[in-house]
């Protein structure tokens, strides 16, 4: 039976949800501003097969707001509730934000992962300039009043405008600094690719990001492209949610 538990993490508390099954056991994390129920489909697919985990980040779906929404903060949750769930060495899928932040658990603690599957995200490559900074941040005023609706039923992050901007720039500086710690993965490691364009971001635009999947795969022989979907950012879960599962499949017999 599914449970649900709420997991201490500095100043707040992180809403989770516990499915029971097999080994090994999946940990997934999710994108910027999404919550659990982005995984619904993919979870489905597995029906009971391997054990689940995933849970809402800080001030997302019915986790607590913080004062540290930075990605070492959120890096340092997944270590929160792998312990609060008593996982050993989870596959960690992460995809957008969450596969940055599956990168960097991985690299910062080699010993604790079985492998990772990056829905297309953690390309290490980093595109804002000043310009760049000042576009999101603009964005993310523009949208602040539909943010908070979608957070009052749930489907979005409690944060301000600036909150979420910074969240946005900090990833993207982070995803600059990946070299190092794709080089360092000691776990077998696929890409989910996407297509097209993005909230933000042009189809020319997230061509040049995608096209740095090539760098972290030149850079580790773990490192690999496991499949191109041709849906956009935000459709792939929904869309290709068999193509996740194989992806997690093949990480899982790679790591066997």
């Amino acid at each position: 039976m599914s449970r649900q538990l709420m997991v201490p993490a500095a100043d707040t508390r992180l809403y989770a949800v516990d499915d029971p099954g097999g080994t090994p056991p999946l940990l997934f994390l999710g994108g910027g501003f999404g919550t659990v129920e982005n995984w619904s489909r993919v979870i489905r697919r597995h029906d009971g097969k391997y054990r689940t985990v995933r849970f809402d980040a800080r001030a997302r779906g019915k986790s607590g707001r913080s004062a540290d929404y930075s990605v070492q903060a959120a890096v340092d949750d997944i270590g929160r509730v792998t312990h609060a769930t008593d996982i050993e060495r989870p596959i960690l899928v992460g995809w957008s934000h969450g596969a940055t932040l599956a990168v960097r658990y991985a690299a910062q603690h080699p010993g604790r992962v079985g492998g990772l599957v990056l829905v297309d995200g953690a390309y290490p490559i980093a595109m804002f300039d000043e310009t760049g900074k000042q576009k999101v941040r603009t964005q993310f005023r523009r949208l602040g009043w539909i943010m908070r609706i979608l957070a009052a039923f749930g489907r979005s992050a409690r944060m301000s405008p600036a909150e979420s901007a910074d969240v946005v720039i900090e990833m993207d500086a982070v995803n600059g600094e990946l070299a190092s710690d794709f080089a360092a993965l000691a776990c077998p490691t696929v890409f989910v690719v996407g297509t097209g364009a993005h909230s933000g971001a042009t189809e020319d635009e997230m061509r040049t990001v995608r096209a740095a999947v090539a760098d972290a795969e030149q850079s580790n022989k773990h490192v690999s492209v496991f499949a191109t979907t041709p849906h956009k950012h935000t459709q792939i879960l929904n869309k290709a949610p068999d193509t996740v599962v194989d992806a997690i499949e093949d990480v899982i017999h790679r790591s066997s």
